[in-house]
């Protein structure tokens, strides 16, 4: 390749790869100059104080439990009350499940659950306008499972999302964050699931300044040498 064809293709990938660098740029400004609490959402949602269990509770025993459930080999369990009642968090080869503790009984968080949930946690000032079931992962909720959404109408557009299996918080969502999200998509060149900094965008982008870079300084040199010549 000539020294005029060189200089030509250093130019315009160098159009192509300035405009993703001044995106990186851009999107560094916004990380920095968004306020972190708001991103987080923070104070917008706060999980129940913990309850102590009674001492006449009627709590069945892990050992019946596990004659419940039957087969599948339990990895975790956990005791603790959610929406008012005590219930086992079954951790198995099956997946996540709840059991309800006096019996053992499967217990579904539905539509009214996840509505009491949304209750007992925002602490905004905003009205519940809807709740929906999400079957799978969100661009809100990312590799969060199943899992329902309370929407509110409040200034900062706040979302809870409860996970389906057990109806812990996994998630609040607020404009704030959503703007952020869309910086973070143009920072990792991620444009589906925005985390992925290994996709084949960023790499050829990443090389392709490296090239624009190293030939920037070889055509620099070489116009040095051309003007020294007597």
């Amino acid at each position: 390749m000539n020294l005029l064809k060189l200089r030509k293709l250093h130019r315009w990938a160098a159009l192509v790869v300035g405009a993703q660098v001044l995106l990186w740029t851009v999107s560094g400004i916004m990380f920095a100059w968004l306020d972190h609490q708001e991103v987080l959402g923070e104070g917008l949602a706060v999980a129940p104080a913990p309850t102590a269990l009674a001492a006449d509770a009627e709590v069945l025993e892990p050992a019946r439990l596990q004659e419940v459930l039957g087969t599948g080999r339990v990895r975790a369990l956990a005791l603790h009350a959610l929406d008012g009642q005590w219930v086992y968090r079954v951790e198995s080869e099956d997946g996540v499940q709840l059991r309800r503790a006096r019996d053992g009984a499967r217990l579904a968080i539905d539509d009214a659950t996840a509505r009491r949930l949304a209750a007992t946690h925002y602490r905004g000032d905003g009205r519940l306008e809807a709740v929906r079931h999400h079957a799978g992962p969100t661009l809100e909720t990312r590799d969060s499972g199943p899992t329902w959404e309370a929407a509110y109408d409040d200034a900062t557009g706040t979302r809870l999302y409860f996970s389906a299996e057990d109806g812990a918080l996994v998630a609040v969502r607020t404009n704030a964050w959503r703007l952020k999200d869309v910086f973070w998509m143009l920072h990792t060149m991620d444009y589906r699931g925005r985390d992925d900094f290994n996709n084949p965008l960023v790499v050829l982008a990443g090389a392709s300044a490296a090239w624009v870079a190293l030939t920037g300084l070889w055509l620099l040199v070489r116009v040095f040498r051309r003007r020294q010549k007597p």
